[in-house]
């Protein structure tokens, strides 16, 4: 309310400082009249250096000034007129309009050749009561803080000066200059395609195509192989501290695998098993391959079963550690019989094998030569290449003859080949290449194998590569060396093989030791006939021993018969034969173990009805034994052909083998012969 304007006497509003309580206007007297000051001249007039430097921008008052300059007369706000120069400014023509240092004339101003009416003339600075007086001018010249953009050189300004922005009307660009702003990334990218010729734009077409292809191939094999590896049955079966384990020193670097193969076409309980221990050297250079007899009695030490059970240790056939006991306990018996470490434990199942060769469309076998492990085959394979089915691999892998193979070496050998050349088809780059066929194998693999937890099919692959890749001398194989087959423990009535000790030890010393086998083991390769030395002249042999009369009537004796071949029914058969000849028949069934030969077991005391029961089967072979009792038992294996009628009082009747005459035909091989020389495979 102080401040409010109010109305006069006169009923108008009041002027500037017409306020309530003051006199009006017209009772006061005149102020006189002063110029207006602005605010940078009344602070430069202060002396403040914020107010000169502003008061020098605005070009208000030049500081400081120069001796006898006067202040330039105040355009509002405006910066000051330059001073004219010494230039002559040239006369306007008659009728043009005055000149106004480049400006167009102003409309109704008076032409040049009119006199400009006289200017008043300015009034005197009236005393500035109350303020400070104006500081007078200094003899320096007046230097502007920014100079021109056109500066002399040397010219040394009075602080760092930053890139100015162009003056618009000043910085003009040169002649057909532009500035652009920089393309971004995108236009970039644009610009780029549009500079491609239609041929490589296809051709990085097809690149990028080709690249999600691949991508794609990798991420489908990718996930197929962890789905397969995660499929694989996995069970506990490996012990490498085990205190059976023999100077571990010396098997560092080295890799042993188990490779036990189960369900044999054609054999059932432990025939059916197919044990082979690979031990390959630390270099990869040499691998060593032992097969081991299914019925071979070893030591079996404390083992867990698979069931989770503790298992005391026993005596037992290797088939049983693993029927019975496990893979475990499987891998326990062999480095209690070996002094091997077994690093990983591979589970084949046989009857399986051929559908994996059916999905791989077969697979290709090289023998370079043929062996007798290869010979006992139900279906023998020539010397060199030859590409085998699912059913010629069934046939190849199932036993000619059931007690033919009594140590279990051959089928090893003939499952360890298939097997080996399975693994390296599956891993080729055809079959790579084919996710179908690759799917098919790997889903088939994935129900026929059994590993144990730290195996993978990374190693797999490794073992059928090293195995595949070595030849000659670096892959050496054997059996383990046996002293009995058909051995039969006192208190016990299965047969088993008999292994010898010492050979056995020293067999797997000198694994342990060089990777290799011992050289008495080793056999010398064939050579040509013509480089053998002449064989020497044959001895007469010594007179066989007169044969002793039979003593006892068959109708006195009484025989168990046992089925020891492949050959289903056939004990039955044989037992119906001998009653037909007089002989009493007690038990009949299979025999539990495995034998090489027609074999007559007796007791204490009943040799000579053993003697008459061998006379009536042609080729069979008397043994003692204590665990018949007095019992006498035909076990038929291999050779058996049939039965023969018997005269007691005479002398056993032997098969006579006279010398054929020169121009009969020689018999047909019943099994291919070895060739002379190893045959090159492609």
């Amino acid at each position: 309310m102080a401040d409010k304007r109010t109305r006069g006497s006169d009923g108008n509003g009041r002027g500037p400082g017409g306020f309530r309580g003051r006199r009006p206007a017209d009772q006061e007297p005149a102020p006189p009249e002063r110029e207006p000051i602005t605010a940078e001249q009344l602070i430069a007039r202060q002396g403040g250096g914020s107010g000169r430097r502003r008061a020098a921008r605005t070009g208000e008052i030049p500081i400081p000034l120069a001796p006898g300059e006067a202040p330039p007369a105040h355009r509002k706000g405006l910066p000051p007129v330059p001073k004219d120069d010494a230039r002559p400014v040239p006369a306007p023509a008659e009728g043009a309009p005055a000149v106004r240092r480049g400006l167009p004339p102003v409309p109704g101003t008076p032409r040049a050749d009119r006199e400009p009416p006289a200017e008043p003339a300015e009034p005197a600075a009236p005393p500035r009561s109350g303020l400070p007086p104006v500081p007078p001018p200094s003899g320096r010249a007046s230097v502007p803080l920014f100079p021109p953009l056109g500066a002399p050189p040397g010219h040394r300004p009075s602080r760092p000066i930053s890139p100015l922005p162009p003056i618009p009307g000043r910085d003009v660009p040169a002649a057909g200059a532009s500035r652009l702003p920089a393309p971004g990334p995108r236009a970039r990218r644009a610009a780029r395609r549009a500079a491609r010729t239609p041929g490589r734009r296809r051709l990085i077409r097809a690149a990028l195509g080709l690249l999600v292809l691949v991508g794609v191939v990798l991420t489908y094999h990718l996930g197929l192989y962890f789905y397969v590896d995660q499929s694989i049955q996995r069970v506990a079966a490996l012990t490498p501290e085990g205190p059976e384990v023999l100077a571990p020193q010396l098997q560092e670097g080295a890799t042993t695998y188990l490779v036990v193969g189960t369900g044999l076409p054609g054999q059932d309980g432990p025939a059916a098993v197919a044990p082979l221990l690979a031990h390959v050297s630390a270099d990869a250079e040499r691998a060593v391959l032992v097969s081991i007899p299914p019925t071979a009695l070893v030591d079996t030490p404390a083992c867990v079963r698979a069931d989770g059970e503790l298992r005391e240790p026993v005596s037992e056939a290797f088939a049983a550690s693993l029927l019975d006991g496990g893979p475990e306990c499987a891998v326990r018996a062999v480095q209690q019989l070996s002094g091997l470490r077994v690093d990983h434990y591979l589970g084949v199942d046989l009857t399986r094998l051929p559908a994996m060769v059916d999905a791989l469309g077969g697979v290709g076998v090289c023998l370079p030569a043929l062996s007798p492990a290869v010979a006992a085959a139900a279906a023998p394979l020539p010397a060199g290449s030859s590409e085998l089915s699912g059913e010629k691999a069934s046939a190849y892998l199932t036993p000619g003859d059931a007690g033919s193979d009594v140590t279990g070496a051959a089928v090893a050998e003939r499952a360890q080949l298939l097997l080996t050349s399975t693994l390296r088809r599956a891993m080729s780059l055809g079959t790579l290449g084919d996710p179908v066929t690759l799917t098919r194998f790997l889903i088939r693999a994935s129900d026929a194998l059994t590993v144990d937890e730290g195996t993978n099919l990374g190693d797999l692959r490794t073992l059928a590569g090293t195995l595949g890749d070595l030849s000659g001398d670096a892959v050496q194989r054997a059996g383990l060396p046996v002293a009995q087959v058909g051995y039969v423990p006192a208190g016990s009535d299965q047969a088993y093989v008999l292994l010898d000790g010492a050979g056995t030890r020293a067999l797997f010393d000198r694994v342990i030791d060089e990777a290799r086998l011992p050289e008495a083991m080793t056999a010398p390769p064939a050579g040509p006939a013509a480089d053998a030395p002449p064989a020497p002249a044959p001895e007469p042999a010594p007179a066989e021993p007169v044969a002793q009369p039979l003593t006892a009537e068959p109708a006195a004796i009484t025989v168990d018969v046992l089925n020891g071949t492949g050959t289903t029914g056939l004990a039955a058969t044989v037992a119906d034969l001998l009653r037909a000849q007089g002989f009493g028949v007690g038990q009949v069934g299979n025999e539990r173990g495995t034998v090489n030969e027609t074999v007559v077991r007796y007791g204490p005391g009943a040799e000579e009805q053993a003697r008459t029961v061998a006379a009536a089967v042609p080729g069979a072979v008397l043994q003692a034994s204590n665990s018949t009792g007095g019992a006498v038992q035909l076990v038929l294996g291999p050779g058996y052909t049939g039965i023969v009628p018997v005269e007691v009082g005479a002398p056993p009747a032997a098969a006579p083998a006279p010398d054929a005459p020169a121009d009969t035909p020689a018999a047909p091989a019943t099994e291919p012969a070895a060739s002379a020389a190893p045959v090159g495979c492609e």
